[in-house]
């Protein structure tokens, strides 16, 4: 059994996204608070005398009982539209990190450990599935509302190479796992500029706040039966919130300093927060209890009134200071989160001043008020409103003008998202009637997000154009840069998932490593049963597979066996130190090439830079001398050019505001001279032979192994120009790898004629 205000507080007061009548308990006597388990509550109206209904409430004790009882503090309602404007200001004229984010994370813990923590005082059920179906049905249909938005914005506006990555991040953040999808795609090798701003990116943190709320209360089952024996639950949740606390910072710390991109979006990283939240809300009674705290609810002032007002505008202060002040974009979610922390829960701890400039009186300001009643939607929807705006106006950031547009639009749809989904989904009696109701509108929600994603992505790929054909003709020629756009330039954005070359068998049979390393997956071209004439073999970093497709022809005419051992990011070298992620390839690929004795590798001999000149690596003509005294003739690649800026988007952007390829070529693209060094740093290769003895082997059998350098610089760049669109496709996926329609259509006859020329097929 619980009375209104209990019901009021457990579905109104659990986490900083509350949209209306937050909640927070003060300090209760513990023999109060034993008594009140004896005294089953009785019902109140909300409107009349707040006292009554609360346990152990009587009319001696009436002053006790008004501070047992939960509460509505106008001041923390404003602080959220403090925070929210923070979060808002800094995105949208400073690009920076204002600490907002955390403050939410803050307050969530200190909400919802309020909650649970006078369930358990009280004697009454903790209710954890109820409390998620509740939370999880109140906050997913305004974010499914807004998801949606974004996709029709993304698919009206925003560039079709962000189309699979918004959809990717549509479904998780409906799932509550948008930060560890970022963090793979900050790891992923082949995403596409995973720092880049999408318009959902911003739910990394609800994701958080998420992950957060189906976990926290837990946490409180372990002192369940402690209550019920009438001991203190408090002590041992302050001991717990201080391990945890003490274990997430560390790990915060270290990993901010290491791989902080990855630790930005961290649940681990970030828990301390949320513990420092729960810290607060658990000790917070006997603080006011100390410091003499009062409610204006309760008549009379509090003490150290003059010291409270000065603690809160402290707090506010140092909250407005994160990010201006100090620019903490690197350092964050690490030790210097402490700031933003500490503001609030200054401001927290300060409470009602009893002084008319205190900072809870101007918080507690209608304005503030209706900043708050937004805040979660307001939070939804700015950063997509404003990503959308500065991708279609070309800005790297928003003038004063336009950022008030931003903003004022923002403000307008946050409103009636509030007052069209927020506030009758939270208010009804229906949904909260029965629970199956509650998850049916959570379903519901995350379904309409799925189906929005999924339906477009499939639309996308029936409407696909089939790859093209080696042999295809184009109408524009593959060496020419078009005056006039053609009508259809390939891949389309949203196909750049599949330009990364794929061999579509993996390895089996003879060519099956006998053991794994990282970062390698061998695949292979032909069946594990195939009778091939002869293998060849892919080592070193992507720049050697890139070139996998314009092999492939000239592989089934002579029936060849391909097989893709490279290592994105590792070039093929010998005798040369290795950092860690690259260190042992050499020696795996070596001990490959040893068992299964293919007739040619290929890789990449040179490598280039978008800042420095074209080098050949140290260590890679030792390399190439392994593969030469082993008797395996070597292909090797000169480097493509490498960009500092993303060549498809580049060019792409061009032709969507309806440029031609020479205007791309003008914008994007750069001299031969400004790329390639003006002769092939590996030409000396070409020199080498086998070793005396090896050469002496071979003649027995064959003829000597030897070097065949390829060098596709004129297909790339024909009459001496770099541009990121020839013919009808553009050159690049991204900043450094070719596409593999350009592979396909351009570069397959001249890799033919080489190795024809050559007589590489005989000797395979």
């Amino acid at each position: 059994m619980q009375g209104p205000i209990e019901l009021h507080a457990e579905r109104e007061a659990e986490d900083a996204w509350s949209t209306a009548d937050s909640v927070s308990g003060t300090w209760t006597p513990e023999a109060e608070s034993r008594r009140g388990r004896s005294s089953p509550p009785e019902t109140a109206d909300l409107t009349g005398d707040l006292s009554a209904g609360i346990p152990g409430a009587t009319p001696d004790g009436a002053a006790e009982a008004r501070r047992a009882r939960p509460i509505f503090r106008h001041e923390l309602h404003g602080l959220r539209a403090v925070a929210l404007g923070l979060v808002a200001i800094y995105h949208i004229w400073l690009g920076r990190v204002s600490g907002g984010v955390d403050v939410f994370l803050f307050l969530s813990a200190f909400f919802l450990t309020g909650t649970f923590v006078r369930r358990l005082e009280s004697g009454r059920p903790l209710g954890v599935p109820r409390y998620w179906l509740h939370t999880f049905k109140r906050l997913l249909p305004p974010a499914a509302v807004t998801i949606l938005l974004t996709l029709a914005g993304t698919a009206a506006f925003l560039p079709s190479s962000l189309w699979p990555t918004v959809m990717q991040e549509a479904v998780a953040s409906a799932a509550y796992v948008q930060n560890a999808l970022l963090v793979f795609l900050q790891v992923d090798y082949h995403a596409r500029d995973a720092g880049g701003a999408s318009p959902l990116q911003h739910f990394w943190s609800l994701s958080v706040q998420g992950q957060a709320f189906v976990v926290w209360p837990l946490l409180f089952l372990l002192v369940v039966r402690r209550s019920r024996r009438g001991k203190s639950v408090r002590r041992p949740l302050i001991v717990l919130m201080l391990l945890i606390g003490a274990a997430s910072l560390t790990w915060s710390v270290i990993s901010t300093q290491t791989q902080q991109q990855v630790a930005y979006f961290d649940t681990a990283a970030r828990m301390w927060e949320f513990a420092a939240g729960s810290l607060l809300a658990l000790a917070l009674p006997v603080i006011d209890r100390l410091t003499g705290a009062r409610r204006p609810e309760e008549g009379g002032l509090p003490r150290l009134r003059t010291v409270r007002a000065l603690a809160g505008w402290t707090g506010i202060a140092a909250l407005l200071a994160c990010g201006i002040v100090l620019d903490v974009s690197t350092m964050f979610p690490g030790w210097i989160a402490i700031v933003p922390l500490a503001a609030a829960g200054a401001v927290v701890i300060a409470g009602h001043s009893g002084r008319r400039w205190g900072v809870d009186a101007v918080l507690s300001t209608r304005p503030a008020a209706f900043v708050g009643d937004i805040s979660y939607a307001l939070y939804l929807v700015h950063w997509p409103i404003l990503v959308i705006w500065l991708h279609h106006s070309g800005q790297a950031r928003a003038g004063l003008l336009d950022g008030l547009a931003v903003l004022s639009g923002a403000v307008l749809l946050a409103w009636l998202i509030t007052r069209a989904v927020d506030a009758p989904v939270r208010r009804s009696r229906w949904l909260e009637a029965r629970p199956w109701r509650a998850l049916t509108a959570i379903a519901a929600s995350f379904a309409l997000v799925a189906a929005g994603a999924g339906g477009w992505w499939l639309s996308l790929d029936q409407g696909r154009a089939p790859d093209p054909d080696a042999s295809a003709t184009t109408q524009v020629p593959a060496d020419e840069v078009a005056t006039i756009a053609p009508a259809e330039i390939l891949p389309h954005g949203y196909q750049l998932g599949d330009q990364w070359p794929e061999l579509p068998e993996s390895c089996g049979g003879d060519w099956e490593p006998q053991s794994t390393h990282h970062n390698v997956r061998c695949q292979q071209l032909l069946p594990a049963d195939a009778d091939p004439a002869g293998t060849v073999v892919v080592v070193g970093s992507s720049h050697s597979r890139q070139f996998i497709p314009a092999l492939i022809p000239y592989a089934q005419e002579h029936d060849l066996q391909i097989v893709n051992l490279a290592m994105d990011g590792c070039s093929f070298i010998v005798g040369e130190p290795r950092g860690a992620y690259c260190r042992g390839y050499e020696d795996y690929a070596l001990s490959y090439l040893d068992r299964v004795s293919p007739d040619i590798v290929l890789t990449a001999v040179t490598q280039t830079s978008a800042t420095k000149d074209e080098v050949m690596p140290a260590g890679t003509e030792a390399a190439v001398q392994e593969l030469l005294d082993r008797g395996i003739d070597v292909l090797g690649m000169r480097d493509t050019p490498r960009w500092e800026q993303d060549q498809f988007q580049c060019a792409e952007s061009v032709i969507e505001d309806g440029g031609t390829p020479v205007e791309a070529d003008e914008i994007c693209g750069a001299d031969l001279t400004a790329k390639l060094a003006a002769e092939n740093p590996a030409a000396s290769l070409a020199d080498l032979s086998p070793s005396a003895a090896d050469a002496a082997d071979a003649a027995d059998t064959a003829d000597a192994a030897d070097v065949v350098l390829v060098d596709h610089s004129s297909e790339i760049c024909p009459d001496s120009r770099c541009s990121p669109i020839l013919g009808e496709s553009y050159v690049y996926m991204d900043d450094n790898h070719l596409t593999r329609t350009f592979v396909e259509g351009v570069l397959v006859a001249p890799m033919t004629r080489g190795l024809e020329d050559h007589g590489t097929a005989a000797s395979a």
